[in-house]
């Protein structure tokens, strides 16, 4: 079978978004800011600019690598490593391109772009594992992909269907190879249903019918090709006589049966509707029957997400004085909760009262009621683990951030108000109506949160349901006897899920690239339709700012727990899910913030599944068994990840120490686990140990 596809040049011209201004925590975006801006170095800036704007592919790919091997630490290596591959292809050097963009996807892997060319590449090579691998990773992260920059959202569903219509060609092809005819014949017919012009699919189609012995479907294969496409009309003409030669003699000539012959492109598969999911309880409704649940749920962090004000749950030092930033200051009186904030550079100071509270582990928030039932975050919050107080929003945001600014408070920032910019993981079974507006951000922007029907929530903090799915029905049919469950298989049980749905439901809130929008419905954080949690779009890696990663790829703050996660061959392949080390409602919550399964013996997380390492793991580890060093996560989840106020660990499980992106990017850019213990140590003595592994 031929290997003859062609990349769209659509493509090509669209593959490196331009970076855009992001926070690492749930935030505003500000100003965008091109690629050529995140590069602080003009002579560096200015080298890249030629790459890229180079037109030549050989110029192109000789400026693009110059630039890799001088700036071998540079922000934009990535795009460096793109642009060389694109040219090297562009000139029909296929394996420098499939190098070049392998070192590209190593920093990035969520470059589904890349990807696609990657795997049609890679089937033109044979390397049949990696084309196969490349397009359904592809396939994956384009599934709920938003538009990325600087696509507009009017053009991105045409070329994110013609990716698509790529990677499962290359998946047809790959089939077709290894003779999965009928596995290639599905992917290929889909490639088709997202691109009709597909005219190497549907070549491609008809040989594999005819190795299926679907001569009629083969021949309007052929047909069409030979009628339509000038490169295949001679391959497809043969093979179309071949066909022909099986016709009963003297029936029609050649050229007869070949203008009789139709093709009727596939459509694609039309989502059947979703059954209701059914009516939802609420949290106290279970407690009935789960009661034990229900309190130890209680206690997390979870439950007490938001919370309306109560002196007893207030957590900060509201007693001694504090002014932060010479701006704000936390004060008590008769009892009762303020925060004062001083209006502008004046000696004025407002008060407002404290009216919510928002989380209880880390650090607490607090919030104010506005007379239009708007409910405005404070800037500053109180860090626990710190007993101090800080300007929250001046931490995470970039720069030129109003809500950062403490003396803008009254002017009422948007990224401030609460229902719209911190609710869909703060409360339960949020809702809009969004009085016509096209999206939940858009109506976030308009400042419409007051009124009966705005903006509501069923809970404060993040409920049963959230996780579990509405309970309504099952609740009625427990207390009438029925048994089982209801079609929609509602309340869910966790351990019947598979990793991708499971790490799915937690992702609704622990993934800083959801966009967290409305649905038809106004529901913004839950659905009435099956399944009850949402789906959101995320955005690709590529829409956030440099800041967001290591120069090495890996990701640097906690809100990327999720994503992170996902890219484990732990999750990937060994369908780990979130609850193979967290328990949501463990029975120790006070003292086990985390919430780990196996607090007392860590390593169980992981020697669940590597069985053959849990006896002497030392001969693994290579240090003595009872040490902190020779602890899974030590060397495999480092703390590199910046929770803002304390460093985290990573959850890119399977990501092991490497002593050469180290030696690469440097001890800042890409943070090693060996030298959390050794920091005495250098680059060397690091390669050489981590070779005896």
């Amino acid at each position: 079978m031929r290997s003859i596809v062609i990349l769209p040049l659509l493509l090509l011209a669209t593959m490196v978004a331009f970076a855009q201004e992001t926070d690492y925590a749930p935030g505003p975006r500000h100003a965008s800011l091109t690629i050529f801006d995140e590069i602080d170095d003009p002579v560096e800036r200015e080298s890249f600019r030629a790459a890229w704007n180079a037109k030549e592919p050989r110029a192109k790919r000789d400026l693009a690598d110059a630039f890799a091997e001088r700036y071998g630490r540079s922000i934009v290596l990535r795009e460096a490593y793109e642009l060389s591959a694109r040219a090297s292809a562009e000139i029909g050097d296929h394996p420098a391109a499939l190098e070049r963009a392998q070192r590209s996807l190593r920093l990035l892997p969520e470059n589904p772009f890349l990807l696609v060319m990657t795997a049609d590449l890679a089937a033109k090579q044979s390397a049949f594992d990696l084309a196969d691998k490349s397009a359904r990773d592809a396939l994956r992260y384009l599934a709920n992909a938003d538009t990325p920059v600087p696509l507009t959202a009017g053009a991105w569903p045409r070329v994110r269907d013609q990716l698509r219509s790529t990677a499962y060609f290359v998946l047809g092809r790959v089939a077709a190879m290894r003779g999965a005819y009928a596995d290639a014949r599905r992917s290929l017919l889909m490639s088709l249903s997202l691109n009709h012009d597909e005219i190497d699919a549907l070549y491609a189609l008809g040989v594999v019918q005819t190795a299926l012995g679907d001569d009629t479907g083969a021949a309007a294969s052929f047909a069409h090709v030979m009628r339509t496409s000038p490169a295949l009309a001679g391959p497809a003409r043969e093979s179309l006589q071949s066909l022909f030669a099986k016709q009963p003699p003297g029936s029609k000539s050649f050229e007869d049966y070949a203008a009789s012959l139709t093709w009727t492109p596939p459509t694609p598969a039309v989502r059947a509707s979703s059954p209701p999911a059914g009516p939802y309880a609420g949290s106290e409704t279970c407690r009935e029957c789960h009661s034990p649940i229900y309190e130890r749920w209680r206690a997390t962090g979870m439950s007490k997400m938001f919370r309306s004000y109560r002196a007893a749950d207030v957590i900060g030092d509201f007693s001694s004085g504090h002014i932060v930033a010479n701006s704000a200051r936390p004060l008590m009186q008769d009892g009762r909760h303020f925060i004062e904030i001083r209006r502008g550079d004046s000696s004025d100071w407002i008060r407002y009262p404290v009216d919510y509270l928002i989380g209880s582990k880390w650090q607490q928030a607090y919030a104010t009621r506005l007379p239009d039932a708007r409910i405005l975050v404070f800037p500053i919050q109180y860090a626990r683990n710190r007993s101090a107080w800080l300007n929250y929003w001046g931490a995470v945001d970039g720069p030129g951030s109003v809500r950062a600014d403490i003396t803008r408070f009254h002017t009422i920032p948007e990224g401030a108000i609460y229902q719209t910019s911190c609710a869909p993981c703060h409360t339960s079974q949020l809702s809009a109506n969004r009085g016509g507006h096209e999206s939940f951000a858009e109506f976030a922007r308009t400042g419409q949160t007051s009124g009966p029907d705005a903006i509501a929530f069923r809970e404060g903090g993040i409920n049963c349901e959230m996780c579990h799915g509405p309970s309504r029905d099952h609740i009625e049919r427990i207390k009438s006897g029925v048994a089982g469950r209801a079609t929609y298989d509602t309340p869910v049980s966790f351990r019947r899920l598979p990793a991708p749905q499971y790490v799915a439901v937690c992702s609704q809130c622990h993934a800083q690239s959801a966009v967290h929008n409305a649905d038809e419905r106004g529901h913004v954080n839950y659905s009435e339709q099956v399944p009850f949690y949402r789906t959101y779009p995320m955005h690709l890696p590529s829409n956030f700012s440099r800041k967001a990663f290591y120069r090495d790829g890996r990701y640097r703050a906690t809100t990327f727990i999720s994503e992170s996660f996902t890219r484990s061959e732990c999750f990937r392949t060994g369908n780990a899910t979130c609850g193979s080390c967290h328990d949501p409602h463990p029975v120790d919550a006070a003292t086990n913030p985390t919430s780990l399964k196996f607090r007392d013996n860590p390593d169980r997380m992981c020697v669940q599944c590597h069985t053959e390492l849990a006896d002497r793991p030392e001969r693994h580890t290579r240090h003595r068994a009872d040490t902190e060093a020779s602890r899974c996560v030590s060397c495999h989840m480092p703390r590199i990840m910046d929770a803002l106020l304390f460093p985290a660990r990573s959850h890119q499980i399977d990501d092991v120490p490497d002593a050469g992106m180290t030696a690469r990017f440097g001890r800042d850019d890409s943070p090693n686990a060996c030298f959390e213990c050794h920091a005495d140590r250098d680059d060397g003595w690091l390669k050489e140990e981590i070779e005896k592994f």
